[in-house]
């Protein structure tokens, strides 16, 4: 086995919950340079753990002890690459049933990468409940019973006092997790999520408490001087380009959701659960909530932009410090629930950072609930499962049957029992038309509707994690803050039109993929080489443009290989009707997607089989994954 000299810890720790063991291994300089890091390595490390029998038996029960959670950080976390303060987690959806995977900013990253090892392999269940706790290379296991039923800012503050240690760490699950709501999320760094797939359900399931971690030890660098040199040219560039300059300015301002009435514009912000795309978006902008409310800015490890917000109000005569609220949050809480008055939505957001609970999918199912009651909808299935919650509360614009029903859904209560598995699951029981919950392979809609960008679009059904915007930002691409021109990665003459642009569709979802493996974020948007050359800067590798694509689409086909033996086939690949149906107001009236012809066309140039969904074994082959 090669040996890793930079850029990397060179050690994988596999912790195993059921005897409260440990294994080290070393990580295969192989296997460092074909999957970098972050979700690419967790794939591998996954592919490679799971046989046969485990896909059957997580098949049957996601939340089987065979399921791999892992937490990854990759060879440009930390570095001096603008934006390079995240990490991953990745393991099978307790929502979906298939792939699941998140990334997070702030600086408990910082920490999983000083501490010895590149991955945390978590497998088993305790019996008790327990936190992590990891400190250059040593793993114990702590007693988390006294910790267990509390919330997510209550366990990171108690963990440091026990501890004794204000330096340390902490990633967390609240009672989301706990009462193992199907989308619970993990939070650190106090308000900072890895909100989607249920991530959270999985560390619940394993009465995983937290991670604590306090990591010191240091990783050499292949040339400190090449990201240097990227930076200087990179600032060159930005200067005069107007765009780029102002763009980030947004964020530092508003945070993302200084996009809120840009999308409201472009048809691509839905409200009253996707039948519209209209409301009076000024209501909830970054700007008005600034002017509103005392707005503190901040940035995770390494920022260049600040987006990160935190909201002053008062409730109750409290004075409350929210995390966000961010753009996909105020939009599943705001206009998709035709709730318009901005402290409902602010401590909506701070009820689901408490209890961990992802804020997109809490927000469409509650959406989902009230479609269905607004359009006498199996009303009478519905009102069995209402305990303390009347119908007539059911309606658009109630911003306090919202703070209600998340916390019904946190402790799994009445009606939140039901809210809690997300709308497939939803729609299932009620004997709903499965064609009107807005997911997709069970992961529900993000806040960027599909009618408005067809390669969003395309994006969605073809994602390794089903419904994300994340995966595949393409909305970006069609207002130009993210262009790869060469790679067909550009602007077209129609939004609701991919024709030709396919291939650029799986060029970016490669592209995202190589940076939720490097681990960074990518608002920074910086161009392919440069991107390039800071992981060649860490790791002494040399890729060059081709190769480092080909790692990209490595990691996406695995991925989906992963979901294959899952049972996921080509039927999997779609929008439901309530996402293709065509408005009648707004930018994106009268658009009716058809993507069938796309979905031919990124089939056969991904090297899928059109039948059954798989990657072929000449392209498993040829990506050396097989």
């Amino acid at each position: 086995m090669e040996k890793i000299n930079y850029g990397f810890n060179g050690k994988i720790a596999y912790v195993n919950l059921n005897n409260q063991t440990i294994e080290v291994k070393n990580l295969d300089a192989r296997i460092a340079k074909e999957y970098l890091g972050g979700t690419g390595l967790s794939a591998k490390l996954t592919y490679d753990l799971l046989s046969d029998k485990d896909y059957e038996e997580i098949k049957d029960d996601p939340l089987s002890e065979k399921n791999p959670l892992i937490f990854a950080t990759g060879p440009i976390t930390g570095t001096i690459r603008p934006s390079s303060g995240r990490y991953s987690v990745t393991g099978i959806s307790p929502l979906t049933g298939i792939w699941g995977e998140g990334t997070s900013g702030g600086f408990f990253c910082i920490s999983l990468r000083n501490c010895g090892f590149d991955a945390i392999v978590i497998v088993g269940k305790s019996k008790d409940p327990i936190y992590l706790y990891i400190h250059n290379q040593v793993i114990e296991f702590k007693d988390a019973s006294k910790l267990w039923g509390k919330d997510t800012y209550e366990t990171q503050s108690l963990i440091k006092n026990e501890l004794n240690n204000d330096r340390i760490k902490v990633a967390t699950i609240g009672i989301g997790g706990e009462n193992l709501v199907k989308y619970a999320g993990i939070i650190n760094d106090e308000g900072r999520a890895i909100g989607r797939c249920g991530l959270g359900t999985i560390m619940g399931s394993k009465k995983l408490k937290a991670i604590a971690i306090h990591g010191t030890e240091k990783i050499s660098i292949a040339d400190p001087t090449i990201g240097k040199k990227l930076i200087k040219e990179d600032e060159e560039a930005k200067k005069g380009n107007l765009l780029k300059t102002t763009t980030p300015l947004l964020y530092t301002l508003y945070g993302t959701n200084c996009y809120l009435d840009i999308g409201m514009a472009l048809g691509d912000t839905p409200a009253y659960y996707f039948t519209e795309t209209e409301f009076p978006a000024e209501k909830l902008t970054g700007k008005t909530l600034r002017e509103e409310y005392p707005v503190l800015d901040y940035g995770c490890a390494g920022c260049t932009i600040q987006c990160g917000k935190q909201t002053i109000i008062q409730d109750n005569g409290e004075e409350i410090k929210v995390d966000g609220p961010e753009y996909e949050t105020v939009a599943a809480f705001g206009p998709l629930l035709g709730i318009f008055e901005s402290k409902d939505v602010i401590l909506a957001n701070h009820l689901c950072n408490r209890y961990g609970i992802d804020t997109i999918s809490c927000g469409v199912s509650i959406a989902f609930l009230i479609y269905l009651v607004e359009n006498n909808i199996q009303i009478d299935s519905i009102k069995q499962l209402l305990v303390d919650v009347n119908l007539e509360e059911l309606k658009w614009s109630k911003g306090a049957i919202l703070l209600k029903l998340i916390e019904k859904i946190s402790k799994r209560d009445g009606i939140g029992d039901l809210l809690a598995e997300g709308v497939r699951a939803m729609a299932k029981r009620l004997n709903v038309d499965p064609e009107l919950a807005a997911h997709v392979k069970g992961l529900e809609m993000p806040m960027h509707d599909p009618r408005a960008f067809a390669g969003q679009a395309l994006s969605y059904i073809t994602s390794c994690v089903g419904g994300s915007h994340q995966k595949c930002d393409w909305y970006s691409v069609e207002i130009t803050t993210a262009s790869y021109p060469d790679l067909r990665v550009k602007i077209g003459k129609s939004r609701s039109l991919i024709k030709g642009r396919e291939k650029g569709v799986m060029a970016l979802q490669d592209i995202r993929a190589i940076d939720d493996s490097a681990v960074n974020c990518s608002f920074a948007n910086l161009s392919l080489e440069h991107t390039t050359g800071h992981i060649n800067a860490s790791t002494g590798f040399d890729y060059n443009k081709k190769s480092i694509l080909r790692v990209g689409e490595r990691i996406n086909n695995l991925k989906r290989l992963i979901n294959c033996n899952l049972g996921i086939t080509r039927q999997d690949d779609r929008l439901p009707g309530i996402l293709t149906e065509e408005l009648k107001t707004g930018k994106t009236v009268h658009v009716k997607l058809d993507l069938e012809e796309n979905l031919k066309v990124y089939y056969n140039k991904r090297g899928w089989d059109w039948d059954t969904g798989r990657p072929s074994e000449e392209k498993l082959k040829e990506l050396n994954i097989i």
